[in-house]
């Protein structure tokens, strides 16, 4: 298979991949779907709270931002399992496909972003001052651009 958009051959590059690498668009079932959304609303809701310019700065306001980081870590822990369920039965090849790549985003990006955030509040909570800057933070998405 060739590559026949930009965006892919973009893609590919980013990620070190051969562009002759075959790509293979498919839509998630609904119910990867649901759970996708629920980690993304929880991320969205979070990032809300960082950039809202209320209370900047008070431990209250870093107290709702540990609220904020609690829901998305239950998000991402109902998406995999905590702790992890017996092996799945998966009921086709892409629900199995489907897994792998949700756990591979929770590894790679949820857990790190997570990470980050709750060792920013418990610095807050024990008196540091911190200021916290878009580069100083593990990246949830990759850019479109």
């Amino acid at each position: 298979m060739s590559i026949t958009r930009l965006e892919d051959a973009r893609a590919l590059k980013q990620i070190g991949a051969p562009l002759n690498t075959p790509i293979e668009e498919r839509t998630f079932t609904t119910e990867c779907s649901k759970h996708w959304f629920r980690v993304m609303k929880a991320h969205a809701d979070f990032m809300v709270a960082v950039r809202s310019g209320k209370r900047a700065g008070t431990i209250g306001k870093w107290r709702a931002l540990g609220s904020k980081l609690s829901n998305m870590r239950l998000a991402g822990a109902e998406l995999c399992g905590n702790p992890p369920p017996a092996p799945p039965n998966f009921k086709t090849e892409q629900d199995e496909q489907e897994a792998a790549i949700l756990q591979h985003f929770l590894v790679n990006r949820a857990v790190p972003f997570i990470e980050y955030w709750e060792g920013a509040i418990a610095a807050v909570e024990a008196g540091a001052e911190l200021t916290i800057g878009p580069a100083d933070m593990p990246r949830w998405l990759d850019s479109s651009s």
